[in-house]
């Protein structure tokens, strides 16, 4: 019984996380100077005349201004242009099938035409069974492979997920979040003893976002154990979210799938969502919700320029040479 419980408790999130931190902190523990070493040895590296003369050589640009992209957004390029496109088609579609406005005909053609890519892509290889259909946005295989498991998959009731975005809603100042159809049906629920459960599954997404963390990111994810426990948290959240956005540019894509900009359109209409009202689309999106509930500064522009920042990496769309300082 006792070995039960112990194998129990320990292959909870946060049981592992402490363990993978043991483990890390074991492998850059200094080590204990030899007889060799000396302390009066002289440090090997560059002079100031050297740091110097490379400086003096470059571009200063501390104190120079700090240009925001929403500032300068160029509504002409056709970067720009491909995402306001696409981002149009899929909030039409999206529309449509809201408001179940295709037609009888419609619906029946579209249902076959999704089944006809779904039996292609299993045929060949290219969707490996359920579970990779279920996986979210912005996770694959690479992911998967390095974390060691699927993400988000500690929980399987999306309405669990709803319930633990509603609670948090409840909890931020008021007029933080806008009113929106979706959650006006859960503003009035009554938590009374089901906080410890809703704040259990926030916490276990947040581990679960430091897996992911620690899984891509080691030397950045130690630097973070250095910080209380609010910020480790909150930078876990923002880097699990600048991942998973990067995943859907730099994953490999079969002809079945969509098209990254309408991956990216999709995605930030779902950051905005968050931003606007609070709205969640599943497990991982919870702890960047919380984040802002607990810092209502935290401003939208910097996600909103890192899905610009993934243009550049769609072939044949981004600028990817420049002639001269000024133009980069």
């Amino acid at each position: 019984a006792t070995r039960q419980s112990s194998s129990s408790s320990s292959s909870s999130p946060s049981c592992r996380l402490q363990q993978r931190q043991n483990t890390l902190f074991m492998s850059v523990s200094p080590i204990e100077e030899t007889e060799s070493s000396s302390p009066s040895s002289e440090r090997v590296g560059r002079s100031n005349e050297e740091i110097e003369r490379e400086l003096s050589s470059g571009r200063i640009l501390e104190d120079g201004p700090v240009i925001d992209f929403g500032s300068v957004k160029d509504s002409s390029s056709r970067a720009e242009k491909a995402l306001a496109k696409a981002r149009e088609e899929y909030l039409l579609e999206l529309n449509l099938n809201t408001h179940d406005n295709l037609s009888g005909v419609q619906q029946t053609q579209k249902q076959q035409h999704s089944q006809q890519i779904a039996a292609a892509a299993e045929e060949k290889g290219i969707i490996k069974g359920q579970q990779q259909q279920n996986r979210l946005m912005g996770i694959n295989d690479d992911v998967v492979q390095e974390v060691g498991r699927e993400v988000g998959a500690f929980v399987s009731d999306p309405t669990l997920v709803q319930k633990c975005a509603a609670y948090l809603r409840s909890t931020a100042p008021t007029n933080m979040f806008e009113p929106h159809p979706s959650t006006e049906s859960t503003s009035s629920l009554d938590y009374t003893g089901e906080e410890e459960s809703l704040k259990s599954l926030l916490l276990e997404s947040y581990m679960e976002s430091g897996l992911v963390t620690e899984a891509f990111a080691k030397t950045f994810y130690l630097g973070t154990q250095l910080l209380p426990k609010d910020a480790q948290e909150a930078i876990w959240a923002v880097y699990v979210w600048c991942r998973r956005t990067d995943e859907i540019v730099d994953a490999p894509r079969s002809p079945t799938d969509v098209s990254m900009l309408t991956d990216l359109s999709s995605w930030e209409i779902r950051l905005e969502n968050l931003f606007k009202y609070g709205m969640v689309e599943d497990v991982m999106d919870l702890p960047l919700l919380d984040c802002k509930i607990k810092y209502p500064n935290l401003p939208i522009e910097p996600f909103v320029d890192m899905i610009r920042g993934m243009l550049m990496d769609i072939p044949d769309l981004g600028q990817d040479r420049y002639d001269t300082f000024e133009e980069l």
